[in-house]
């Protein structure tokens, strides 16, 4: 049988994880530690100094049917366009499951800085994370983990991100989906 796989946003504390299905829909990279497609109430203030930052998104795979026998061979990047304008990026990590650390910073300013020593402390894989857009077919992030028959489930690493924005930033809502990530996987 030909496994089913979706794509989950993980919110809230680490004893009670919510896990939000995103397979086929928006994700807004904010400052808010929850699912949301459109929520503009929690915007990334634009800096008149230092960098501020959306809250990072923890994203994993969840294996809802399982597979014949095997998949791994994980694997998460862009198309490597920066779509958000001047001053705004992204970057990326990955991060075990047991090291998920919920998203925190100052809700409609900034969130916390993602790096290896806010994120559970030395988790992260690079432990300083790395430009999004650099993560390619062909360069893409190697992400951790695998599912075999019979098991269901979270699978793989976290892959986590977050935007940073910079006091160059151009004002302004941006679109609710100008960037795509895409999972990749081998079944077997």
């Amino acid at each position: 049988m030909v496994a089913t796989i979706t794509i989950n946003r993980l919110t809230g504390p680490a004893g009670t994880i919510v896990e939000s299905d995103i397979t086929s829909i928006n994700t807004r990279a904010n400052t808010a530690d929850a699912q949301s497609t459109n929520d503009t109430a929690s915007p990334i203030e634009i800096p008149s100094g230092a960098d501020n930052y959306s809250y990072w998104v923890n994203t994993q795979l969840d294996c809802t049917v399982t597979p014949d026998n095997l998949v791994d061979n994980l694997e998460w990047y862009t198309d490597g366009v920066n779509s958000y304008g001047t001053g705004i990026t992204c970057l990326v990590a990955q991060a075990a499951r047991a090291s998920y650390t919920q998203a925190a910073g100052t809700p409609g300013v900034t969130g916390t800085q993602l790096n290896d020593t806010n994120y559970t402390g030395g988790t992260l894989t690079p432990a300083t994370p790395t430009d999004a857009f650099a993560k390619v077919t062909g360069a893409a992030l190697a992400v951790t983990g695998s599912i075999a028959n019979p098991s269901t489930g979270a699978f793989g690493n976290i892959v986590v991100y977050q935007v940073v924005v910079a006091s160059t930033a151009t004002p302004g809502t941006k679109p609710a989906a100008p960037e795509t990530w895409t999972w990749r996987y081998d079944e077997t």
